[in-house]
């Protein structure tokens, strides 16, 4: 459970790679995320090449940090397989499993939201020129940390209600 509290958004990376059994290890995390009637509607493009990280900078704005990373995983959904309008959720848990997954391996990641700006989703879409039914969700961006911060303590207690809104 620390690997919870140890997560946390990183933005600036040193240029180590990310070695393939890590990457493998994230990947078997997202795949092991569960989905809506166990669709299993998600899938992972793993992306390393510089000459696309500009064009993927170019058309989402909030993801400049990937020019610095060794690598990126674009989340995507199928329609066609997903449960009712599930797919959301179902792209949600396998990005947050990578996510863990990162820390656990001491790696530093980050999620760029695509779904639901309409704008960002046609543009990431056409980059990679996905099929009608493949939805891009989100952008996982991951490398070994250069960012020296400790975790932000995020308890609220304040935010949690029993029985009754109150």
């Amino acid at each position: 459970m620390d690997i919870l509290f140890e997560r946390k958004s990183v933005r600036k990376y040193t240029n180590e790679d990310v070695k393939q059994e890590d990457l493998e290890y994230i990947l078997h995390a997202a795949m092991s995320a569960p989905t809506a009637r166990n669709t299993r509607c998600c899938s992972f493009l793993v992306i390393k090449d510089k000459e696309t990280y500009k064009k993927i900078a170019e058309v989402h704005q909030a993801a400049q940090m990937i020019l610095q990373a060794p690598l990126a995983i674009l989340v995507v959904g199928d329609q066609n397989t997903a449960y009712g309008g599930y797919l959301p959720q179902d792209c949600a848990v396998a990005t947050e499993n990578m996510l863990l997954a990162a820390t656990a391996k001491g790696y530093g990641s980050v999620w760029c939201g695509i779904y639901s700006n309409e704008e960002r989703v046609k543009a990431i879409e056409k980059l990679f020129d996905l099929p009608e039914n493949i939805k891009a969700f989100s952008l996982v961006v991951i490398g070994k940390s250069a960012d020296k911060n400790p975790p932000k303590n995020r308890w609220q207690p304040e935010k949690i209600k029993y029985e009754v809104w109150k």
